[in-house]
């Protein structure tokens, strides 16, 4: 069985970490916990704005839980940091990876350079309207591996606001 990963990178999916691999090819879940560190723009649209997205509150090395579940042929990504759920779901259209939150659908290219899963930013649709560049929320996402730990690193901003939020954080395979 091929995963929404593998399938989206396809010969650079050999190139990526066996942890980071595991994370994105669950059958059917793959669990992983350890710590983030959050932190949300000054600015109070920002503030605001998370809020109304339920995206994690900040802090610093907060307990940090992902199950990454295998859903009609795409992934379910949960978060939980600090206790608090975040859930987005992944998925594949047109050869790019598809992630939905709230009212956002964001496309992804995907590539790997130098170690790191890069998640290259392609289009944004509100509701089911494609917005401009100019109106997206901009997301930087990487991810790689530091030995048998996967590090991720994201940010969110929204154009005329600045930052609304940046997690970065360590995971490991959850032990049962």
């Amino acid at each position: 069985m091929t995963h929404l990963y593998q399938a989206l990178l396809g010969q650079d999916w050999d190139k990526l970490a066996a942890v980071t691999q595991r994370l994105h090819s669950p059958d059917p879940v793959a669990l992983f916990e350890g710590r983030v560190d959050i932190v949300r723009g000054r600015n109070p649209f920002a503030t605001m704005f998370a809020a109304i997205l339920g995206l994690p509150k900040p802090g610093r090395d907060l307990p940090a839980l992902v199950r990454v579940s295998r859903i009609d042929g795409g992934e379910l990504l949960e978060r939980w940091y600090d206790g608090r759920h975040f859930a987005t779901r992944q998925g594949r259209l047109a050869g790019r990876l598809t992630e939905r939150f709230g009212p956002f659908s964001l496309a992804f290219g995907l590539r790997h350079d130098e170690g790191e899963l890069v998640f290259d930013q392609v289009g944004v649709k509100l509701w089911s309207l494609a917005l401009p560049r100019a109106l997206w929320p901009r997301i930087r996402a990487r991810e790689r591996a530091d030995g048998h730990a996967h590090l991720f690193d994201v940010a969110l901003c929204m154009p005329l606001i600045g930052r609304v939020v940046r997690y970065q954080g360590r995971l490991e395979v959850a032990v049962d």
